[in-house]
């Protein structure tokens, strides 16, 4: 047991020569076991926020093209040009293509969910508003 003590000693010794301050600091075990399981849980922490960041980002900026999106909310490509010709998705224009946010088509479908929950007006009034958007059409010219 005083072969560890005597290593620790001279390698403190050492190291003052050279102008670095080391000290040795003991503790119990369970205050020990007690701060690495704090420091376990402060990890866990970092890597669920990191992982989540991650998961936001892959999900939110991922552009699909009109086939895509179509398949998605199974229509057809010509209801998608619908719905962007009556404003009812956004979309993006990158290289003469229209492309669709996933974000925009998760939000679309939130928007159309009937709810089976008839306990609220909110549910109620969100079940029974018109879905149309757009302007009214008039006369085609």
């Amino acid at each position: 047991m005083l072969k560890p003590l005597l290593f620790i000693a001279e390698f403190c010794r050492r190291n003052k020569k050279k102008g670095l301050n080391m000290k040795v600091i003991t503790m119990e075990s369970s205050a020990y076991k007690e701060m690495m399981a704090q420091i376990a849980n402060i990890a866990g922490y970092i890597r669920e926020a990191r992982d989540e960041k991650k998961r936001k980002r892959e999900t939110e900026d991922k552009l699909l093209d009109t086939a895509q999106a179509a398949k998605m909310l199974n229509v057809s490509k010509r209801t998608m040009q619908r719905m962007r010709t009556d404003h009812r998705i956004e979309y993006v224009v990158v290289r003469g293509s229209c492309r669709y946010r996933l974000s925009e088509i998760l939000r679309l479908l939130e928007d159309n969910t009937v709810r089976n929950e008839e306990g609220t007006i909110d549910t109620l009034f969100h079940n029974h508003t018109p879905r149309t958007g757009g302007k009214p059409k008039g006369r085609r010219t």
